[in-house]
């Protein structure tokens, strides 16, 4: 989001891509809290704890990816790739997160 936020002077669309992250941070945490184990005092905390290390992880592969010299790189069409590492990300988490508040749970 750090990264999206940064872009706004350099990307036409970048409130789009904004948009679309906060999509995507309603539906982790929708599917997350769905499951009981995950609506507990600690799995919550987990949960957030989890959406934040997402976030991190990629923040830095879009910089890394869009800014490789300190400057916005324009990739054109092919840009938009990066925008999707998001989705598997928050996914492969929540599943680490839901197995992890399941464990304790016990």
């Amino acid at each position: 989001m750090v990264t999206a936020i940064y872009s706004f002077p350099y990307v036409h669309g970048a409130e789009i891509w904004l948009l679309l992250w906060l999509l995507g941070v309603i539906g982790y945490l929708g599917i997350c809290l769905m499951i009981k184990p995950n609506r507990t005092k600690n799995g919550v905390r987990t949960t957030i704890i989890g959406l934040l290390i997402a976030e991190v992880i990629v923040d830095l592969v879009w910089a890394v990816i869009y800014y490789p010299n300190g400057t916005y790189f324009n990739y054109g069409i092919g840009g938009i790739s990066g925008w999707f590492l998001g989705t598997p990300v928050l996914g492969i988490i929540a599943v680490i997160v839901t197995a992890l508040n399941s464990k304790n749970e016990i």
